[in-house]
């Protein structure tokens, strides 16, 4: 664990909030290889999401047969296997709206330049991947991560933000580079964007190992696109975006 020091005894909420490698290394080895397997095929890992792009690659997980002490305990935490952007967003929104698998799409709907619909992609539910109780808890350890957790940068004034932060170690692992990440939602309490940084190897060697930046990229991100959706905090906020200003009809 990045904590050489250990984290003592811990809740499962706070496992999630230290990014404790060991806790989930534990759990991971309770559950044992096919449980853990069986949900990482549910959420959609090593599988195509069928999203509405040429291209898309099914990502590189390991075979239940070869997750072994060793793999097992490191995909515990999030390394030796990869998956797509759109599998984690698609992934994530899953655990934190509900637990509903939703078929994810680039865009909502086509409008052609009279302003009529030529396509319009209609929410559709593929599976449950977890409960409502489960999504709930998520959505609640995310917050915690934000607020209290590893990811305090996070933080964007008004709303509530959860998510999780992210570090993997490249091949070869003397080599010292790292992929960092972090997945968010607001509000957490109910959610309506979600937003997911990966930056391949900072250059800061401070930070190499650590989500930070991630984490300060994502508020910011946050802080502008809130208010476009509608999603307006309570009090004097000051905006990263500057609305135009609505002239006054009297003048």
């Amino acid at each position: 664990c990045a904590n050489r020091y250990g984290h003592g005894t811990i809740s499962l909420t706070q496992s999630i909030m230290k990014s404790c490698n060991c806790a989930l290394m534990d759990i991971a080895n309770i559950q044992g290889r096919s449980c853990y397997h069986r949900y990482q095929k549910n959420f959609g890992f090593g599988n195509l999401t069928g999203i509405d792009i040429p291209g898309e690659s099914k990502g590189i997980i390991w075979d239940e047969n070869k997750l072994n002490v060793t793999e097992l305990a490191t995909a515990s935490f999030g390394q030796s296997f990869n998956v797509s952007m759109i599998q984690m967003a698609s992934a994530f929104c899953a655990l934190v709206n509900g637990g509903n698998y939703y078929q994810p799409h680039i865009v909502s709907s086509i409008v052609d330049a009279e302003g009529v619909t030529v396509k319009e992609n209609e929410p559709l539910i593929v599976k449950k991947v977890v409960s409502e109780a489960t999504s709930e808890f998520m959505r609640e350890a995310f917050y915690q991560t934000v607020e209290g957790g590893t990811a305090s940068k996070a933080k964007v004034a008004g709303y509530l933000v959860g998510g999780k932060t992210g570090t993997a170690q490249k091949l070869p692992r003397d080599a010292k580079k790292y992929v960092v990440s972090f997945i968010a939602c607001a509000p957490v309490d109910t959610p309506e964007v979600v937003t997911y940084v990966v930056i391949d190897e900072p250059q800061d060697e401070e930070y190499s190992a650590s989500s930070h930046y991630a984490t300060t990229i994502t508020s910011d991100i946050m802080e502008e696109i809130l208010p476009y959706l509608g999603c307006y905090p309570e009090g004097e906020i000051d905006y990263a975006v500057r609305f135009p200003q609505v002239p006054d009809a009297s003048q």
